[in-house]
């Protein structure tokens, strides 16, 4: 996403830095994900009348929201059968799953059948799994208690690096855009994995004080969680053609 410059901004002067004090500063936005694609959201920020806010780069990271879906697989039929954790079968784990799956695609939008289950995966529910894995460590097999067997697994949710989006970052004072189109965010940011997960402007942008940005969201996987996007940079307090500058300060006490 290369910036373009407008009337709007300006470059900071070299001298700017040796007269203020340069605070490093974040811009951020939020957005609570729906899960539903192709839904767009806006979001604004606008700059404090304390200083300019000059943007070097943009980052960005995911939260998704986890939904517990717990169950556990179908009981040994005959009582005779063994009830400790090595003797759960794979069949009875996905026929425990199936009783459950209304409830759990009601709970995780976007996901039809099982295949959804399967992509994302099954795991030990955190809250007993510990009890359940005690027999295996002493290479034993102990009896799984009703309470415990009935929750013993749990769906796993969106991993946060399946995350697609675009976007657009727009200057609502000028009408100035910073792309031809929206950018996908593997292509503009990395992905949410770590891997880049940010980058730098070509060139520095100054946002002057009371300047409005706007950032433009479309969601492009079934990911429900929070996206948090920062605006990296710093403020120049003290500069002259701020509030806090020093020519102000002196023309108030006269």
């Amino acid at each position: 996403m290369t910036p373009m410059r407008g009337p709007s901004f300006s470059q900071a002067s070299p001298g700017t830095a040796s007269s203020a004090r340069a605070t490093p500063f974040d811009y951020a936005f939020r957005y609570e994900l729906t899960g539903i694609r192709n839904t767009v959201i806006n979001q604004t920020i606008t700059i404090s009348i304390e200083s300019t806010f000059t943007a070097v780069s943009i980052g960005y990271g995911v939260v998704p929201k986890v939904t517990p879906i717990v169950f556990g697989p179908t009981p040994p039929q005959d009582s005779d059968d063994p009830r400790d954790f090595l003797s759960i079968s794979f069949g009875q784990v996905l026929t425990g799953l199936s009783a459950n799956l209304e409830e759990t695609f009601r709970t995780l939008p976007g996901e039809t059948g099982p295949e959804a289950v399967f992509r994302n995966g099954i795991k030990l529910n955190p809250d007993v799994a510990e009890f359940a894995l005690q027999g295996v460590r002493l290479l034993r097999g102990n009896d799984v208690p009703d309470n415990v067997r009935e929750r013993l697994f749990q769906v796993v949710g969106s991993p946060s690096e399946q995350v697609q989006f675009k976007y657009a970052l727009f200057d609502e004072g000028s009408g100035r855009e910073f792309q031809n189109e929206p950018i996908l965010n593997i292509a503009g940011l990395g992905s949410a994995d770590g891997e880049r997960p940010f980058r730098y402007f070509a060139t520095p942008i100054v946002f002057p004080p009371r300047t409005t940005i706007r950032m433009e969201v479309t969601e492009l996987s079934e990911f429900k969680g929070t996206l948090h996007v920062s605006l990296h940079g710093y403020k120049v307090l003290g500069a002259g053609n701020a509030p806090t500058g020093a020519a102000r300060r002196t023309r108030r006490r006269r």
